[in-house]
């Protein structure tokens, strides 16, 4: 099968023929249809997230929709012909935290698809079948790839980390990137208000497109001014921090109201020290918090959304499997609005 190669870690992918593993039990081979690219998949390669390194060669990708082609011995939950798109944190399914639908905090967590196992970056990819899931009839592949990170990950954050409801106003730091223009329609469809902060003037008007009330152009000056300016004074309610630089953390920090909360979910440098401000959180009962991907079930719910028509996909690019390594280059400068998707014809 062709598929694109990690050798060595920071490395470029490279297209090779590479054989096909055959499903072992509990696993099934997917055919893949449509892979995701996004900025996990760049911290990835960089081993910043996963641990690839000791790994390698790895076939990387983990936002992936395809169809099941095998089955490996013990399997009946999935047959040959489902449609599927893929869970990406590798799970035990049976301890404390799986058996109460919390996976993402799995006590024998093993990493994620396409790092600790190959990913989906190829014409095919055998799976644990614990990591698929069933998607819609009339939901396309790009769709159902993107739901699976894109689009799942906003429902976490939004509904089981920042808790918001309406008519709270949320400001996304990292609005038009692939994950936060997918958490401004999340937010919208929650009844909330939505400032989207970004740099890009391209990225803010995508981000006004999918629905957010206001924009903040970062660049001009720190958001905080503004964001108080457009609260009447008082601050945000909850904000979802995507970027993760100290001065868009002290910013965040800074435009929230009383009783507000941060979800940290995206860092540009893991070595960063966080300006916690201790006696400002204290006395003004601010929260900060992390977040980590989703459960099995917010996955399904979020392809559902899609589905629906509830989400939309943005997608701001396709290309083909030999194509994704200059578009992974592109993301890893931060020129790209929306999503980019890998379709395999």
């Amino acid at each position: 099968m062709k598929a694109m190669v990690l050798h060595e870690t920071g490395g470029t992918l490279t297209m090779e023929e590479t054989p096909m593993h055959q499903p072992r039990p509990g696993e099934a081979l997917v055919r893949v249809k449509a892979c995701g690219l996004g900025l996990t998949l760049v911290w990835n390669r960089n081993d910043r997230v996963g641990g690839i390194n000791g790994m390698l060669p790895r076939i990387v990708g983990h936002e992936i929709a395809g169809e099941v082609v095998e089955l490996g011995e013990g399997t009946s939950a999935f047959q040959p012909g489902d449609r599927v798109n893929v869970y990406f944190y590798l799970t035990c399914g049976d301890c404390r935290w799986c058996n109460v639908g919390r996976e993402d905090l799995c006590d024998n967590y093993a990493g994620v698809v396409g790092s600790q196992i190959n990913g989906g970056l190829a014409e095919y990819v055998s799976l644990p079948v614990r990591n698929l899931s069933h998607i819609p009839p009339n939901l396309d592949y790009v769709d159902a790839a993107v739901a699976a990170d894109a689009v799942a990950t906003p429902l976490h954050v939004l509904r089981e980390r920042a808790k918001v409801q309406p008519p709270e106003t949320v400001l996304i730091v990292g609005a038009g990137g692939g994950v936060g223009i997918h958490m401004v329609q999340m937010a919208k469809v929650m009844g909330t208000r939505v400032i989207a902060v970004d740099i890009s003037e391209e990225k803010l008007a995508l981000a006004k497109e999918m629905g957010a009330d206001e924009i903040i152009n970062s660049l001009d000056a720190p958001f905080e001014k503004e964001a108080r300016r457009l609260t009447g004074g008082r601050g945000v309610d909850a904000i979802v921090e995507l970027v993760g630089r100290p001065e868009t953390i002290e910013s965040s920090i800074l435009s929230l109201d009383k009783g507000g909360r941060i979800v940290y979910v995206g860092f540009y440098d893991d070595k960063i020290e966080v300006p916690f401000r201790p006696n400002y959180l204290m006395t003004r009962e601010i929260t900060f918090t992390g977040s980590r991907y989703c459960s099995r079930q917010e996955l399904a719910e979020a392809t559902e959304m899609v589905a629906r028509g509830q989400i939309k996909p943005v997608v701001t690019q396709t290309c083909e499997l030999e194509e994704s390594e200059e578009v992974l280059q592109s993301i890893q400068r931060m020129e790209m609005p929306g999503r980019a998707c890998v379709v395999f014809k």
